[in-house]
């Protein structure tokens, strides 16, 4: 029987690539998407839609789960990356941000309980803004903070079941409206200095889903922006 690995906000960007490429593995995906899907048709994947802000779609969301017997693996994927200054209720926002990033794969983590195989695997997708403030981005940034504090909490209660890490993405992939000067700005923050692409991200989640001695842990595939020399970022000759 193929392996089955559940990815959150998989119909797009980083999920979709995700998805095919473990379909390409041979594995049954079960994606989850929001509002679009652009995974094309496969025979081992079955797409869910669901709005993770809304507990409603969560649940009915986990009500599928046992349909697609046990998971291997689970890939928290789904994000939402709005800034502060476009919010008109402080609440709301930052409970949007809550309910996709914590409430959700908490809900969800929990309705796998009977469903995982032995030796199986959870991916959190935080991001190294959980560890570097963004005052743009406040409700972003602490909710993706909460995300990767509770992932490890859940190595540790999961431990000797499921195997649980965290997997912090950089400046990885620019989006089309990210201008040449933008794009330049946060390159120079980086130690690699180039654009790694999606593909970096489906290397370290090969290698937390395949590394048996490996839980607990906080990767950052960001291009060693993390240990940049932000001092010399902020001051010139």
């Amino acid at each position: 029987m193929a392996k089955r690995i559940l990815i959150t906000g998989a119909g797009r960007r980083l999920g979709k690539v995700l998805a095919e490429h473990y379909l390409a593995q041979g594995w049954f995906v079960v994606a989850h998407y929001n509002s679009a899907c652009e995974l094309a048709e496969h025979n081992n994947l079955s797409c869910v839609q669901a709005d993770l802000s809304r507990r409603d779609d969560v649940q009915r969301l986990c009500d599928e789960l046992p349909s697609f017997s046990q998971f291997d693996a689970v890939i928290h994927n789904a994000s939402c990356f709005i800034p502060d200054t476009s919010a008109s209720d402080t609440l709301q926002h930052f409970e949007l941000h809550y309910r996709v990033h914590v409430e959700s794969p908490a809900v969800i983590t929990a309705a796998l309980g009977p469903l995982w195989s032995d030796q199986a695997a959870m991916i959190c997708i935080s991001d190294i803004y959980a560890d570097i403030p963004n005052q743009r981005f406040s409700a972003y940034c602490a909710s993706k903070a909460a995300l990767q504090n509770w992932s490890l909490s859940m190595a540790q209660r999961l431990k000797g079941l499921v195997r649980v890490n965290v997997i912090q993405p950089g400046p990885i992939q620019f989006l089309p409206e990210h201008d040449d000067a933008y794009r330049q700005k946060v390159l120079s923050q980086s130690l690699v200095g180039k654009e790694l692409g999606y593909g970096a991200i489906v290397k370290a989640c090969d290698y937390l889903l395949a590394a048996d001695a490996v839980t607990g842990s906080v990767m950052r595939v960001d291009g060693g922006r993390f240990v940049a020399n932000r001092y010399d970022q902020t001051f010139t000759d």
